[in-house]
């Protein structure tokens, strides 16, 4: 046993649990107050943010206690293909809905708002990639048919979210699929395979798009107008120094950093929290991160726990992985990406998303762990 595995398997069952759920909590309601400075508190208020990411708050909750009493092994495995089914068809019908800031990103759903089937797919990629692993396990990791179906529906939807053009989701998606191959013990030869694979499609999905080679040029160029949100990000970075200026005195939301709600909320926090508001941010996520990633490992040292410990890493990775890419974003550590902070950052659909998982964790921990 590593000294990784060591330590995850100190933690107490029963913190992981109630950690889990307090901390995703904890990351919303901090999210609704940041909001609501970056769009109420402005010279010009808007409330229709953060009346929706409230009303997001309350289902996404909901959905949260629902799969956290469901059983995972029966319902989510039924669910599994006809879900794929479903997402597959959404990701089609939102490239003829109207685009939205240049993307194809949205369905107008009628007295319910917008629904982004983008932040469904990262759901089904982990249910998809769980259950071909629990069912054909010696297949996967020696690469045979099996792997490449699996490896095929996950292109597949990867692709149809590039066309709308999002090239962030497709490699969230690509680095925990990824990522789940690794952990459980796809070989490597396989793994290179894929993994070339992964780097041609980008390669050509930059080529294929101009704008997405500007963003990169951008990060060595301060005089690249693509770099101009990264500068803003910066600068409001560094105006927020140890303690910030205040919550609701910040000034680039008014005039400077565009996407402020959404992509740049960390650079948000910076300005109006400062230093210690960002590591506490970052703090969350990690210890939300261990708590996800010592559910895994404790759930598969259980009996008939590989499914649900393939889960709860794939579902965990999804939300650490979109953290620490917005917050690498924000801090010119990566390229402008359009992804926002997990359960901070505005996004109905993302915030849903995101306890629709912490739901399932929590059920996998309560199932497999404390029965």
């Amino acid at each position: 046993m590593t000294k990784l595995q060591s330590e995850l398997n100190k933690i107490p069952k029963l913190y992981c649990y109630n950690g889990l759920f307090f901390i995703s909590i904890i990351l919303s309601i901090f999210g609704c107050l940041m909001l609501f400075s970056a769009t109420v508190c402005k010279t010009t208020p808007t409330y229709i943010f953060i009346k929706k990411q409230i009303i997001a708050f309350v289902i996404g909750i909901s959905i949260c206690i629902v799969f956290a009493n469901i059983n995972h092994t029966t319902v989510l495995k039924k669910l599994t293909y006809p879900l794929c089914v479903f997402t597959f068809l959404l990701l089609i019908i939102v490239l003829f809905f109207p685009k939205v800031k240049g993307a194809h990103r949205w369905i107008q759903i009628p007295f319910f708002g917008s629904f982004q089937p983008s932040e469904l797919a990262r759901i089904t990629s982990v249910l998809l990639t769980a259950k071909f692993l629990d069912k054909y396990r010696s297949k996967i990791t020696n690469g045979k048919k099996e792997f490449w179906i699996l490896n095929s529906i996950i292109f597949l939807f990867c692709f149809l979210i590039l066309l709308q053009p999002d090239a962030g989701i497709p490699m969230i998606i690509f680095i925990t699929t990824f990522s789940l191959f690794f952990c459980y013990s796809v070989k490597i030869r396989h793994l290179f395979k894929i993994g070339m694979v992964i780097i041609l499609i980008f390669l050509i999905a930059l080529s294929s798009q101009r704008y997405r080679v500007e963003r990169i040029l951008s990060l060595d160029d301060s005089k690249n107008p693509y770099s101009y949100q990264i500068k803003q990000s910066i600068f409001a970075l560094s105006k927020g120094g140890f303690l910030g200026c205040g919550i609701g005195k910040g000034l680039f939301k008014e005039y400077y950093l565009p996407e402020y709600h959404t992509d740049f909320m960390f650079s948000m926090i910076g300005e109006e929290i400062g230093f210690i508001g960002s590591v506490a941010t970052i703090i969350f996520y990690v210890i939300l991160s261990i708590l996800g990633f010592s559910i895994a490992y404790k759930t598969s040292l259980t009996y008939q726990g590989y499914y649900g410990s393939i889960l709860s890493l794939g579902l965990t990775l999804n939300i650490i992985i979109q953290a620490f890419m917005s917050i690498a974003v924000a801090t010119k550590i990566f390229l402008p990406k359009g992804i926002g902070l997990p359960f901070i950052s505005y996004g109905g659909t993302s915030l849903i998303m995101n306890f629709l998982s912490i739901g399932i964790i929590l059920n996998i921990c309560k199932t497999k762990l404390l029965k």
